[in-house]
């Protein structure tokens, strides 16, 4: 099954040299990585062009403006060629066996619309320490369809990850790809509606490692003015797709994190989904008290199953 790989870029020329190695070190290499420069003003550009020398599997699209991370990944999406489609980012890496595992079991499992693993994550100055996110899913390869899905988000702390996930383009076109109005959370929710239509297969290996960074874009939005308007967008999609009733019995919302949660109690018109993603909130961070993980050093790399 042919794979692309979705990798924007902007002024992240110091990163991409690890992500890039990273892709091209798999057991299983990538049919195409389509490079999204979004205009950028560092080396990346020249930086790039001397990878596809060396990996012709790189293709590189440039935005002639900045358009942002949400249009740049949509038009890889619209641009990508394969079946299967991977989600990386230049400031992040994949782990060892990520492609060929979820591969293999998309391959096995036709029915399936998407495989996610677990991450960790690393803070902006100590790359090399690795830190696990726990998912309390026990440690043996798993299908979640979507009438035993809800079930699992009601009762667990099940989050999916796009920098561990394998999806089938097709579904993402279908639901028309990144939603621009709902910005950092469309990635996330998108996660939500590809495995609750199509089901999702959990495999029980690290697949990614993301950066902990005060300047991400999701950390930028928790501040911005824009914040309201994104998450009054999210709700209205949850409404015309007419998912309320799966939302607020899951309590998915509580994945938003405090600010969607209270902005929930704020409004009386959402207050129906407040209650049960509240608790599910204060369940993540209990899990989280309970369960921290112990860092990882690159060295225990090559021992990840």
């Amino acid at each position: 099954m042919a794979l692309s790989v979705v990798l924007p870029n902007f002024n992240h020329s110091h990163h991409l040299p690890a992500a890039l190695e990273a892709i091209f070190s798999q057991s299983l290499l990538p049919d195409e990585v389509l490079i999204i420069d979004d205009a950028s003003t560092d080396e990346s550009v020249p930086l790039i062009k001397e990878w596809q020398q060396k990996c012709p599997q790189i293709k590189l699209l440039q935005n002639e403006t900045n358009q942002g991370p949400v249009p740049t990944i949509n038009r890889g999406i619209q641009e990508a060629q394969s079946e299967l489609l991977a989600f990386c980012s230049a400031d992040d890496f994949v782990l060892p066996g990520f492609f060929e595992k979820a591969t293999s079991f998309l391959k096995e499992h036709p029915e399936v619309g998407m495989c996610t693993g677990k991450t960790c994550h690393f803070e902006d100055h100590t790359p090399h320490f690795l830190v696990p996110d726990r998912m309390p899913l026990g440690n043996s390869p798993q299908i979640f369809t979507k009438e035993t899905l809800p079930k699992i988000f009601k009762k667990t702390t099940f989050f999916i990850h796009s920098n561990c996930a394998i999806y089938r383009r097709k579904h993402i076109v279908t639901l028309g790809g990144l939603n621009p109005k709902l910005k950092s959370f469309g990635d996330w929710y998108l996660n939500c509606l590809v495995a609750l239509h199509h089901g999702v297969g959990y495999i029980p290996s690290l697949f990614g490692a993301f950066r902990l960074s005060e300047k991400s874009y999701a950390n930028i939005l928790k501040s911005s003015e824009h914040q309201e308007g994104m998450f009054h967008a999210l709700m209205k999609d949850i409404k015309e797709r007419d998912l309320e009733n799966l939302f607020k019995s899951t309590g998915l919302l509580s994945h938003g994190g405090i600010r969607l949660v209270l902005f929930l109690a704020k409004h009386k018109e959402y207050r129906s989904f407040f209650p049960r993603a509240f608790f599910k909130k204060c369940h993540f961070h209990l899990n989280k008290l309970l369960k921290e993980g112990s860092p990882l050093t690159a060295e225990d790399l090559d021992n990840i199953s």
